[in-house]
């Protein structure tokens, strides 16, 4: 595997590529090149006032709407480094039997949410945090035929994680809860899925700015449609129509990740303060309507006829 940029950076891409492929004129690199490396950690919620490592972190717990949209746009440029860096590799491999391994992705924080002093690069992860990871899988989603292997930033006591323990106490995150939403997809067919959703307007520091409204990925296995959805908006529920091209749709189940607190967590003390929920479809035929409520995580289970 090749040692990728940081961040988006074409430049390197470009130099490592034209060094690899100049003297193989056919392109085959053999079994010794299978993937390009980039990662991406959303850090700097600064809103531009600095690009210090330490300086530019937000807290993990005490955030304010901004914030909370301000990390969304950061995690949002993966797609960007994606499409930007695919572009670059295919100039050299137009094949592209290389492709992207995102070896590195999720929110990072200033140090002190950590739920242990053991966890020695630990903190709490949020509902913001599992709106971040599910919106990031659905970009992997959408680029499935780009990226050969996608890992979250670590599973235990750390970044982003999974789970946290410590001696005889366990506990799940908001983020356990989307990987196991998202499962549905795996070994599954990617299909197309096109949204239509005007985008949510916030004020970033006395200017207006605005974020995408409802956006995700989908998949199909036989008669099984599965579509998981982000609305990312703090406030606001998204009423939307979701309409199955060449099919019909005869049931649909939801489950839906969501909190009234934009910082719900779960601790040692408190297990279950996030976790998913049922929530009712209607189903018309041709579609289901469904209305996504505000700062959430949805899966769609469709049955096709």
């Amino acid at each position: 595997m090749g040692s990728g940029p940081n961040d988006n950076d074409l430049d390197w891409t470009n130099r490592f590529f034209e060094h690899i492929f100049r003297d193989r004129p056919d392109g085959d690199l053999g079994n010794n090149f299978f993937g390009w490396s980039v990662h991406r950690y959303s850090w700097n919620l600064s809103r531009g006032r600095t690009e210090d490592w330490l300086a530019g972190k937000g807290d993990s717990l005490s955030f304010d709407t901004t914030d909370w949209y301000e990390l969304f746009l950061q995690g949002n440029y993966l797609e960007q480094i994606i499409t930007d860096q695919w572009g670059a590799m295919g100039s050299y491999d137009p094949q592209h039997r290389v492709k992207l391994v995102v070896d590195e992705y999720g929110p990072w924080y200033r140090p002190g949410s950590a739920l242990a002093p053991t966890h020695l690069a630990g903190q709490q992860v949020t509902l913001r945090d599992a709106i971040l990871t599910a919106f990031t899988l659905d970009i992997f989603n959408r680029h499935a035929e780009k990226i050969g292997l996608a890992a979250n930033a670590q599973l235990v006591n750390c970044l982003n994680a999974l789970f946290f323990t410590n001696e005889d106490r366990f506990v799940v995150t908001p983020n356990f809860y989307v990987f196991q939403m998202y499962a549905d997809h795996q070994g599954a067919e990617a299909v197309r899925v096109e949204f239509s959703a005007p985008d949510l307007k916030y004020v970033r520091d006395d200017k207006p700015a605005r974020f995408w409204g409802l956006k995700g990925s989908a998949s199909r296995r036989g008669n099984q449609l599965t579509l998981t959805a982000v609305n990312p908006s703090a406030k606001e529920p998204r009423q939307a129509e979701v309409v199955v091209r060449g099919a019909r749709a005869s049931g649909a189940v939801a489950q839906v990740l969501t909190s009234a607190e934009l910082n719900a967590h779960n601790t040692f003390e408190h297990l279950g303060i996030t976790e998913p929920k049922a929530e009712p479809v209607r189903v018309n035929g041709t579609g289901i309507t469904f209305t996504f409520p505000p700062a959430s995580v949805t899966k769609l289970n469709i049955t096709l006829s």
